[in-house]
């Protein structure tokens, strides 16, 4: 709908609320119905007077009738005003209403000669006017961004999405259920905190003016809820809101829902069994089966969920014994002895290289339900290392769909050696790992009062309803998402990104998935580019990524680009899709190049915000 078309509708209907106060009529009147009734109990009841209330979602009718849809969150029924039950004034005043406006109406419950259950409507009452039209029924509200940003509007015309969320609040109420059943006492702990810890994250940072020192947004429960099993408390959750200063994709969102709970005398062994136990009893109640489909794929989360070691998961798939691996000159030698290339971006430390790898090449292959068990002891400065093998850490992911459902592990409660895994953070901080964690001394000291053996489990909820409710991005299952401000700073560093035009395009000789493209870049400028992409086509517009330049990756933060060989052939740069870009829409395809990047070969794609 034009602007000036939604405003000449705006304005018409502003006149009808002045012609309504000209009559007396208030159009957002506070009535008290408590004897209010819904339209499912509407539907369900054949000749009964019902007083209900809702929106109207469509009017049609001339004459002396006038047929209505009203919609609440129970359902829909069909009105009927005539002007033989309500008198020829009201009727006039019943044409007045519009699509969108909220009203109460009373009436009987009939059938109509078709069979359609219907609501004759004896009186009516508006209780708020509509002023802006409701999207096109045809049309329908179609701008995946624009339905984020009006999610209000998104609930209003999209019943499958009021259902999404209907969905999440009943995961959420049976977790708490289950948990409840099983002796677990649900707690709360700070929000804002003086030191982040319990994960490995960057944290949002804000200002205390009274106390005059700087605070941060969690990033875990972890380290209160274990003070609360130091304190007595043998079985603890949480269900919360959490906070990571990082990337955006369609598996992470900078503010986010988890569930974590801490289990004293417990071992990571008996919570696999226990979530098992759990999951299925939640995922049966949702989806009434454990055979479900997601995007097209259908996922067995009949138990018992297979077991892999993050070894065995790695070895598996590129051939690379991480248990041989001592430190970074040998994890770099594995790479070039395997010819894999990967980019480390800001990663420091040899956990953090060993999860690199892991999430690049080992993590998407993981479809079915499956337990990642031992990871390297590196990797989890608050696991407990495993009694047989210090190496390792006594721990397990679940993976669906080649993504992390939950983390669980036995929880360190040493504290000599918390201590020392700590002081190994701080000098990962100080070489630039800004996901290094805090030392905490009051933790230490509490640990030092002496915790029994516990272990702790964290899920993310918009992952585990993203899965059941067979969404393909975790804005659609959380409310409100993180957008950036249509306003927006533009993003300086983000300049190597250009737009070019694919001129041939041929089969790379050792890789049949690959190609091999020559792109115009500029006047008399074409660059050699591999691509996996195999739904392009010559002529195209893509946006190129230039040595140096930045895209966002598949965990939604910012990687530098670096050219080079990719299986023996140079590539001078990388076609990027509009989710690399970060520009917030659903296109993966690299082929898509969004208009508002321009269409200008050569031109900087500079101009799109993150």
């Amino acid at each position: 709908m034009s602007q000036t078309k939604l405003q000449q509708i705006r304005q018409q209907r502003l006149n009808k609320i002045d012609k309504l106060k000209s009559l007396g009529i208030d159009s957002y009147p506070q009535p008290k119905l408590v004897d209010k009734q819904t339209c499912q109990y509407a539907l369900s009841i054949p000749k009964k007077l019902v007083l209900l209330a809702g929106r109207l979602m469509s009017i049609r009718g001339h004459g002396k009738i006038l047929f209505a849809d009203l919609v609440d969150q129970t359902g829909k029924i069909q009105l009927f005003f005539q002007q033989e039950e309500l008198g020829k004034d009201q009727l006039k005043l019943a044409k007045i209403l519009d699509i969108g406006d909220i009203v109460q109406i009373k009436g009987s419950v009939f059938k109509t000669s078709a069979g359609q259950i219907t609501i004759n409507v004896q009186s009516f009452k508006l209780l708020s006017k509509s002023i802006r039209p409701l999207p096109e029924k045809w049309h329908g509200f179609k701008d995946i961004e624009e339905r984020y940003r009006q999610r209000y509007l998104d609930l209003i015309v999209n019943p499958q999405v009021r259902q999404v969320f209907q969905t999440r609040t009943t995961i959420l109420t049976e977790l708490r259920k289950y948990l409840d059943q099983h002796g677990f006492m649900e707690v709360e702990t700070p929000i804002l905190q003086p030191i982040y810890g319990g994960a490995s994250a960057k944290p949002f940072v804000t200002h205390h003016n009274q106390l005059d020192t700087d605070m941060y947004l969690r990033i875990s429960d972890e380290l209160y809820l274990k003070r609360l099993i130091v304190g007595g408390f043998e079985k603890v959750y949480e269900v919360s809101r959490d906070f990571r200063n990082e990337g955006v994709s369609k598996f992470h969102n900078p503010e986010f829902t988890q569930i974590e709970f801490y289990w004293a005398y417990a071992d990571y062994e008996m919570l696999m069994e226990f979530t098992e136990q759990m999951l299925t009893h939640i995922i049966k109640l949702v989806k009434g089966k454990l055979k479900i489909s997601y995007q097209g794929i259908e996922l067995d989360f009949t138990p018992p969920f297979k077991r892999l070691t993050f070894r065995d998961a790695i070895f598996n798939q590129i051939g690379i014994d991480v248990d041989l691996i001592e430190n970074e000159t040998q994890f770099k030698q594995a790479l070039k002895d395997k010819n894999i290339k990967l980019d480390l971006g800001d990663s420091i430390g040899l956990g953090a290289y060993f999860d690199t790898l892991y999430k690049e090449f080992v993590r998407p292959h993981i479809v079915q339900p499956t337990y990642i068990t031992d990871y390297p002891a590196q990797m989890i400065a608050l696991a407990k290392k495993k009694e047989d093998d210090k190496t390792k850490i006594a721990s397990f992911q679940l993976l669906a769909n080649g993504t992390e459902v939950l983390k669980a592990y036995n929880e360190l409660n040493d504290p000599i050696d918390q201590s020392a895994r700590w002081k190994e953070e701080e000098t990962l901080a100080k070489k630039g790992d800004e996901t290094a964690m805090q030392f905490d001394d009051d933790y230490i000291r509490a640990l030092e009062y002496g915790m029994p053996p516990t272990a702790g489990w964290g899920m993310g909820i918009d992952r585990l309803t993203q899965i059941l409710t067979d969404q393909p991005t975790i804005k659609d299952v959380i409310l409100f998402p993180t957008m950036r401000p249509k306003q927006a700073k533009i993003v300086n560093k983000i300049n190597k990104v250009v737009v070019g035009k694919i001129l041939s395009i041929k089969k790379h000789q050792q890789v049949d998935s690959l190609l091999i493209t020559q792109v115009e870049v500029a006047d008399n400028q074409k660059l050699q580019i591999i691509t996996g992409a195999s739904n392009i086509k010559v002529g195209q517009l893509v946006a190129v990524v230039l040595d140096g330049g930045y895209v966002f990756s598949s965990e939604g933060d910012l990687r530098k680009i670096k050219v080079g060989k990719l299986r023996g052939v140079k590539s001078e740069a990388m076609m990027c899709s509009a989710m690399e870009l970060g520009i917030g829409i659903d296109h993966q395809d690299i082929h898509i190049l969004p208009s508002r990047l321009g269409n200008h070969i050569g031109q900087l794609v500079n101009n799109y915000l993150i």
